[in-house]
């Protein structure tokens, strides 16, 4: 099948697009830069134009209209990447924000955080990512108070692929705009390829903030913006059933190619096991592939020697990482289908920007596709077959509730420090949707908990009712980050090539990997498992120290599990004596996702026993068990 090339409505350049001299605008980049130069404009700007549109241009519109602009995007490799773009401005000043350039501990690190933010300090962009924001929010700097003026001091904020977070995430997101706006009336511009409908109805509804909605206006003779694609549906679920095949045709790339260092091939996995599968394999059966391709999957984020900044090489394997930030010119693309619409246009997307591509795509199912359509037909008919999982009201609500959460918990986790933190705090948070409710719960879950035992409270101490509340509160950690929590370790893994080193979720790992040896400073050494069939991995959780869980299967049967588990607990204890509702304990069960929420204090697996300390900074010792 072949989708169409696309093209984008053009105009003469308004704005700041006229005065650098541009010969035409397409259509979208001039009502972003008319929205940014507006001063009665709405304060949130909602940009919706396809990968390769053209959208980081505006972003210099925003920038060049305020004296400091903070430009936030999901991922760091994404902020290195962007960041050079905006040092290519000659009269644009970028710095980056992020914990390597963070330095010094307590008051000295809060202090250079708002250097950061100073706008006498000679820059005009500071390029972040959302965790540091979410960070100061949640109280994890030191001081309750002095971190926020952080927010204060941003006349714009630019929030790039949107779209790119989950609802625990986006919650984080919503706060952030939410605090900056009431602080100090901050312009906000939202970008995506493909975004999050409900976010946007969101701020609009929720928080009350006016938008200005932008979307680009495919035309049939505008600017092109993508090339003709030829879509190749192949019958293998995933890359790795027809990995022979596929890695015969990498060959013939490389054999073909008039420059083999330049990127022009990606194959996009749906987990980092099969993407290092893959690359492994390369490496043992079709070394001269594996010369020439790179792998950058997340599993490899803390590896020290996985650069990918020269550019040097002809074929990147990536994960979901590789569907923002993916601007090399992709002629070749093999990827398998993700769990949303969204995802898949933006892996899509990644081909077909310069010249024609072609993309092989796994596990989609049957399409009644005909012989061609155009790249609007085929962004409809995706989004057809994959679908929704959940109604935009669904949606909502659970926003709404995790909002409402971090808003709560950002008040909630500042009441037992020394130092007082003023109503200006209070302003920030109390507003946001259910926050009343959360707050009340947070407080009624701690008092409860403080006197259980005493004379006279309404629980025993080793009670199902102490038990269900000790796990609960153990979920509030949950909001101390924007994307929820893991049990990351030092890793050295087989990597094709090489021994690498690396950090990742220790229970994730261990669903793919073997423990092989444990090396003198607690770096667990791991090999490839060569069974397909689950391992058994238990885990002991806060107020259920006696009772592990199967923590063996993916993540929907992990989630599965704590669903089965938690709301027979709750069904058991006695709630009815405290001031804990229990209805309100449910939704809150209900509304987080729980695998990223809880920290187990004992992971067991084969002869191995991880202890996990969650005082402070969170560590893992693994050691061999004495059977």
């Amino acid at each position: 099948m072949r989708v169409r090339s696309a093209a984008l409505a053009t105009e003469p350049p308004a704005e700041g697009f006229a005065e650098r001299d541009f010969d035409h605008a397409r259509a979208f980049q001039n009502r972003i830069a008319e929205w940014a130069h507006d001063d009665a404009a709405e304060p949130v700007g909602v940009l919706r134009a396809p990968t390769g549109a053209g959208k980081t241009a505006t972003f210099y519109e925003v920038v060049e209209e305020n004296a400091l602009t903070l430009v936030v995007y999901p991922t760091n490799a994404l902020l290195d990447q962007q960041l050079e773009r905006f040092r290519e401005w000659e009269d644009i000043s970028a710095e980056p924000l992020n914990a390597d350039t963070l330095t010094g501990h307590g008051d000295e690190r809060v202090e250079n955080l708002l250097q950061h933010a100073d706008r006498f300090e000679g820059h005009d962009v500071v390029v972040t990512n959302p965790d540091i924001l979410q960070a100061i929010i949640q109280n994890m700097y030191q001081g309750p108070t002095k971190p926020m003026a952080f927010f204060n001091r941003f006349d714009a904020v630019v929030y790039d692929e949107f779209h790119f977070y989950d609802a625990l995430a986006a919650s984080g997101l919503l706060l952030q705009m939410h605090v900056m706006h009431d602080r100090r009336g901050t312009d906000i511009l939202l970008a995506s390829a493909t975004p999050n409908e409900s976010f946007v109805e969101f701020v609009e509804d929720e928080l009350s903030i006016p938008v200005r909605d932008v979307t680009a206006e495919y035309v049939s003779d505008g600017d092109q913006f993508r090339q003709p694609v030829t879509v190749d549906r192949h019958e293998g679920r995933t890359i790795g059933e027809e990995r022979e095949a596929v890695a015969e045709r990498l060959q013939e790339l490389v054999n073909d190619a008039s420059d083999p260092d330049e990127p022009q091939v990606a194959l996009v996995f749906n987990s980092v096991a099969a993407s290092n599968d893959f690359h492994t394999y390369l490496a043992e059966e079709f070394s001269e592939v594996f010369e020439h391709a790179v792998k950058d999957n997340g599993f490899d984020t803390n590896d020290p020697d996985a650069d990918l900044g020269s550019g040097n090489f002809f074929i990147l394997n990536t994960t979901s990482k590789g569907e923002v930030g993916l601007d090399y010119d992709i002629q070749t693309l093999f990827m398998e289908t993700p769990a949303t619409p969204s995802a898949f246009l933006q892996r899509f997307g990644r081909a077909g920007r310069e010249h024609e591509a072609i993309v092989h795509l796994f596990g989609l199912g049957d399409m009644a596709w005909p012989d061609e359509m155009s790249y609007l037909d085929f962004v409809d008919s995706v989004y057809d077959a994959l679908g929704a999982h959940r109604s935009r009201d669904e949606e909502i609500a659970t926003l709404r509730s995790l909002v409402g959460m971090r808003g709560a918990y950002a008040i909630h986790s500042r009441m037992a420090d020394d130092e007082w933190f003023g109503p200006e705090l209070f302003e920030d948070f109390e507003s946001v949707s259910e926050y009343g409710k959360w707050r009340a719960f947070f407080r009624a879950v701690d008092s409860t908990l403080e006197s259980a035992g005493e004379f006279g409270s309404p629980i025993m101490q080793n009670s199902s009712t102490r038990k269900i509340l000790d796990f609960a509160r153990h979920c509030f950690g949950t909001f101390e980050s924007l994307r929820g929590r893991s049990l990351a370790i030092d890793i050295r893994y087989p990597r094709g090539d090489r021994q690498a080193l690396t950090s990742y979720d220790l229970l994730t790992t261990l669903r793919y990997y073997d423990i092989e040896n444990i090396e003198s400073d607690g770096t667990l050494v791991v090999e490839r498992r060569d069974s397909e069939q689950p391992v058994a991995i238990t885990a002991r959780f806060p107020g259920y120290n006696n009772r592990p869980r199967d923590y063996s299967g993916s993540n929907s049967e992990i989630e599965e599990m704590f669903s089965q588990w938690i709301y027979p607990e709750i069904e058991e204890s006695d709630l009815t004596e405290t001031e804990v509702d229990e209805g309100v304990l449910r939704l809150f069960f209900s509304d987080l996702s729980l695998p990223k929420a809880v920290v187990p204090i004992e992971v067991r697996y084969g002869q191995y026993v991880a202890y996990v300390q969650q005082d402070g900074v969170t560590s893992v010792d693994v050691e061999r068990r004495q059977i």
